[in-house]
């Protein structure tokens, strides 16, 4: 199945942690005009919103601001111990800061960054909203 390469055992490890990770995100106003608000995973299972979340989160945007979601954590060890990159782009990052009341969120070269402290607190006032990968 592999071959002699630790690595491509690896990929292949990492690749299956991540079947929960969503195919794709969908804009906040889409999934709000949704009858059932959900989006398809890697791993062809499909992950749920809570519209109530949904509409909390909305509350805390400025108004016409719009995000995908799921967000999307990455944990990535190379940058230190417990730090996570946010994908997307920088709306998503502003999206986690507001949602959070913090005052910055900072960026590297892989993109937006937070620790895991905020990423639990994230996912714990939002379960749906949000999902964690490992590269």
């Amino acid at each position: 199945m592999f071959s002699n390469s630790l690595d491509e055992w690896l990929k292949h490890e990492l690749k299956m942690l991540n079947m929960s990770l969503p195919a794709h995100t969908i804009p906040l106003s889409v999934l709000l005009s949704s009858d059932e608000p959900c989006v398809k995973t890697l791993g062809g299972a499909m992950h749920y919103f809570d519209r109530r979340e949904l509409e909390e989160f909305r509350k805390i945007l400025p108004e016409g601001f719009d995000v995908s979601l799921p967000l999307i954590f990455i944990r990535r060890r190379e940058l230190g111990e417990g730090v996570y990159i946010i994908k997307g782009e920088k709306r998503e990052a502003e999206a986690f800061r507001l949602a959070l009341g913090l005052s910055s969120i900072h960026k590297v070269t892989e993109g937006y960054y937070t620790y895991k402290p905020f990423v639990i607190e994230f996912l714990r006032r939002y379960k749906t909203l949000g999902v964690v990968g490992i590269y």
